[in-house]
């Protein structure tokens, strides 16, 4: 808010009073760089962010126009969403209605990192063709669009070290970043009377169906009906903002844990991307990714067989709900890796062995897969980071913690992050 308020007009939508009732600012007053310094100072009866708007700042409707936009540019967007119902649905976002105070964070969050507000737009879009390939009703449609405006809205409150940073994050320092979820959903339900179904999709739109997501590890059931779509859609747009030939992957990466994500949304994403032209792939070794692929496997079952010790164990509820799950999305992940067919890859003769197209989707599989485990790392701790845990149980699961967190052989995909 500082930095906006060098390039526009910051104002009071209300009278601003600290906790004693001391009124230190009339509504309609504008605020300049050294106020918002001295209210930042003092304990206030409501957040700052609850009592100030942007003049021209970001609106609804420029980001849907932008989004439709955007269509017209990315020929992955065109593929899904250049249709009549998706293009109908963003044009009918353009007169959704989000309280001042969040057009100003968006507006604090769109000037702070450009690219990000662009991952925004290709989110809307996306989704935008979702509820208009499965004829969604128009409330549905509402929602979605609502929250994928407001989805990473978190972001803006996490240290941008831990968002910037190129390298690995820990599963420590990851969960500061896994908060921006549910630190958007405070956000929108502290600062506005939007409808809870909008603030259930911004918290779990990095949860995952089968409860390998986070911040909550949240089960489908436990789920709002349209997060599904929504953490489609951010996953997909990950690849498909950086500007690269994705259909592939972003298919791949759809699918290759068969319950992960929602079927129906992920479906209409993998059917639209099908249309495009294939790119060149570039020849590879196969013989590296098998190799990758194996090792994967081998801590895959060395992190299973830890699990299951510790489930033998005589060891708390909480540590054996979270080891009960992990054994669960261990086994899926092993199953999803046998089933792709890497690992039988050199009973293939020599020119399948080098073909290009399976060399580019064996690295595609490893890496996707070996980001799902470095996630499952992170949210393993999470779930045990706050909690009174046995020292001799928590020393074993942190085992399986350094086992699954390695850095894949890879760069992982952003479907994961």
């Amino acid at each position: 808010m500082l930095n906006l308020s060098e390039s526009h007009s910051i104002v009071a939508t209300e009278d601003i009073y600290d906790e004693h009732g001391m009124k230190l600012l009339a509504k309609g007053a504008e605020i300049s760089r050294e106020m918002q310094d001295r209210l930042l100072l003092r304990k206030l009866r409501a957040p700052l962010e609850s009592s100030l708007a942007v003049h021209d700042g970001l609106t609804v409707g420029e980001m849907m126009q932008g989004a439709i936009d955007l269509i017209a540019e990315v020929p992955a967007l065109a593929s899904i969403a250049g249709g009549r119902a998706a293009r109908e649905i963003l044009r009918d976002a353009r007169g959704l209605h989000i309280p001042p105070p969040l057009l100003m964070l968006m507006t604090c969050a769109w000037h702070a990192d450009p690219e990000s507000y662009r991952r925004t737009q290709i989110v809307a879009a996306l989704c935008a063709g979702i509820a208009g390939e499965v004829n969604a009703p128009s409330g549905d449609a509402q929602v979605l669009l609502l929250a994928s405006a407001l989805h990473d809205l978190g972001e803006i409150y996490i240290n941008p070290e831990y968002l910037q940073r190129q390298g690995h994050l820990s599963p420590r320092e990851w969960k500061h970043v896994a908060t921006h979820p549910h630190v958007g959903q405070l956000l929108i339900g502290n600062l506005t009377s939007l409808p809870k179904s909008v603030l259930a999709c911004v918290g779990q739109h990095h949860e995952r169906h089968d409860g390998s997501g986070y911040p909550a590890q949240l089960s489908r059931q436990e789920q709002h009906r349209l997060s599904g779509w929504l953490a489609v859609a951010d996953a997909a747009a990950a690849l498909i903002s950086r500007g690269e030939s994705c259909s592939n992957r972003v298919s791949l990466a759809l699918r290759i844990v068969p319950e992960e994500f929602d079927r129906e949304a992920a479906d209409v994403l993998i059917r639209g991307l099908q249309t495009l032209p294939a790119k060149a792939p570039v020849a590879q070794s196969s013989a590296f990714h098998l190799e990758s692929a194996r090792r994967l496997l081998a801590r895959l079952e060395s992190a299973a067989e830890e699990i299951a010790q510790v489930l033998l164990d005589d060891c708390s509820g909480v540590i054996r709900s979270v080891a009960g799950q992990a054994r669960h999305l261990l086994d899926s992940f092993a199953r999803s890796l046998r089933a792709t067919g890497i690992l039988d890859a050199e009973i293939l003769s020599g020119d399948d062995f080098a073909d290009p197209g399976l060399q580019e989707e064996m690295q595609q599989i490893v890496s996707e897969l070996g980001w799902r485990m470095r996630n499952l790392a992170r949210n393993l701790h999470l779930s045990v980071d706050n909690e009174r845990i046995e020292a001799a149980a928590l020393a074993r699961l942190q085992g399986v913690i350094d086992l699954l967190d390695c850095s894949p052989a890879t760069a992982p995909a952003g479907s994961g992050g």
